[in-house]
C-alpha cells in the first residue's frame, strides 16, 4: 500500500499505481493564489469527486453518474437502445447532507434514498466485489455486480495540475459482469451478464475550477476476448495520460493520443481518435447525446458537456498486434466546466 500524501513533506505520490492506496487527501495542505494555507472549510469545499459506471451490450448502453462538487451532488444517467435512441434519462441535484459518498477509493460507498430515488454502490478491493443498485421513480431499476481488484489492472493515475492542485483517477473498460438486471418502464430489457461489459471511472482531487477534457470509452467482445479502451486529452494528462487498452485482464498503456472532430457538426462527420504513428486509429459515429448546459449555484457552477453515444470502428494495436474493431456501441464526451 502507498500513501497518496506524504504528511511530513506535503508531497503527492504522482504516477501510475498498481497497488492499494491510502487515500489520505485530508493530510494535504492546500494553498491559495497568494501561497497562503487555506482554512479547513475551503479545503473541504475544494475537494471534488465523481463516479461513472456504464454497461454496454450489442443493443444497449446504460450510463449512471454521481458528481460531487462539495456544495451539492448531481446524479444523472440514461438508457440508450440501438435504432431507438435514448429511451429514458434522469437528472437530480441533491444537497450534501442527504447522500453518502465516501472518499476511500478501495472501499468505496455511495448511498442515497428518497421516495423517488434509491442508489447504492459498494466497492471492496479486497473481495474484488462491486455491487450496485439504482431505482428512479420506478422508471428504471438497475442491479449489477462485477469483480474489480488489482488483478483486473485498472489504470490508477495521480497527476499534478498546477502548483497546488492534483487529481486521481481510476479507469477500467471492458469488465465482465457476474450479474445484471435492468427494468425500464416496467419491462425487463435484454441485458445478459455474458454479453454485457462494464466500464468505470472514479476520479477525485483538488481540480482546477475551469476543467476541460475530451474522453473516449469503449468495450466489446472480439474473438471471445473482452476488449476495452479509455482515451483522454486536455485534462490532467500531460504527465501521466489516462490512456489504456485492455484485453481480458491485461493492460497496455498508451502515451500519446489525438482527437479530431468537427465541433460544429459532430453528427454528420465522424470523430477520429489516433496515435501519431496510427497504431491506433478509430472512428466514432454519433447517433445520440446526453448533454448538460446549465448555470447552477448563482452562476458559480457552469457546465457545458455533451456525452455522445454512437458506434466505434477502426483498429487498435495491442502487444504489437493489430486488432480490427467491429462496429460497436460506445461513448465519447466533450466536457467544459467551471465549478
Amino acid at each position: 500500500m502507498i500513501k497518496l500524501v506524504n504528511k511530513d513533506t506535503n508531497k503527492i505520490n504522482y504516477g501510475i499505481h498498481d497497488t492499494k492506496i491510502d487515500f489520505n487527501w485530508k493530510d494535504y495542505v492546500l494553498h491559495n493564489f497568494w501561497d497562503k494555507k487555506v482554512n479547513q472549510f475551503k479545503h473541504k469545499l475544494a475537494f471534488h469527486k465523481f463516479h461513472f459506471v456504464s454497461f454496454t451490450s450489442q443493443d444497449y448502453i446504460i450510463g449512471l453518474a454521481i458528481i460531487d462538487v462539495s456544495i451539492a451532488k448531481n446524479i444523472f444517467g440514461y438508457v440508450y437502445k440501438k435504432d431507438k435512441g435514448i429511451i429514458t434519462q434522469w437528472q437530480k441535484t441533491i444537497s450534501n447532507r442527504h447522500i453518502k459518498f465516501t472518499n476511500d477509493i478501495d472501499h468505496n460507498q455511495i448511498q442515497y434514498h428518497s421516495k423517488k430515488m434509491s442508489l447504492s454502490i459498494e466497492k471492496n478491493i479486497d473481495t474484488t466485489n462491486v455491487v450496485g443498485h439504482f431505482n428512479f421513480k420506478n422508471i428504471i431499476s438497475l442491479d449489477y455486480q462485477f469483480n474489480l481488484g488489482l488483478e483486473h489492472k485498472s489504470l490508477r493515475v495521480v497527476n499534478p495540475i498546477n502548483f497546488d492542485n492534483w487529481s486521481f483517477t481510476e479507469k477500467r473498460a471492458g469488465l465482465k459482469l457476474t450479474n445484471i438486471k435492468a427494468v425500464v418502464n416496467n419491462e425487463i430489457i435484454d441485458l445478459k451478464a455474458n454479453s454485457t461489459l462494464a466500464t468505470i471511472d472514479w476520479s477525485a482531487g483538488f481540480f482546477r475550477r475551469n476543467t476541460v477534457w475530451a474522453w473516449s470509452s469503449g468495450a466489446t467482445f472480439i474473438n471471445k476476448s473482452n476488449v476495452g479502451f479509455n482515451f483522454t486529452i486536455f485534462h490532467n494528462n500531460a504527465l501521466y495520460p489516462e490512456n489504456a487498452i485492455w484485453v481480458n485482464n491485461k493492460r497496455e498503456y498508451v502515451r500519446d493520443i489525438l482527437f479530431s472532430w468537427d465541433y460544429n457538426d459532430p453528427y454528420h462527420h465522424k470523430m477520429e481518435i489516433y496515435t501519431p504513428d496510427h497504431r491506433i486509429h478509430i472512428y466514432f459515429e454519433t447517433v445520440a447525446q446526453k448533454s448538460d448546459v446549465h448555470c447552477r449555484g448563482l452562476g458559480l457552477i457552469k457546465t457545458n458537456f455533451h456525452q455522445y453515444l454512437g458506434f466505434y470502428s477502426g483498429h487498435i494495436s495491442f502487444n504489437k498486434k493489430k486488432i480490427v474493431i467491429p462496429k460497436f456501441l460506445g461513448l465519447l464526451e466533450l466536457h467544459k466546466a467551471l465549478w
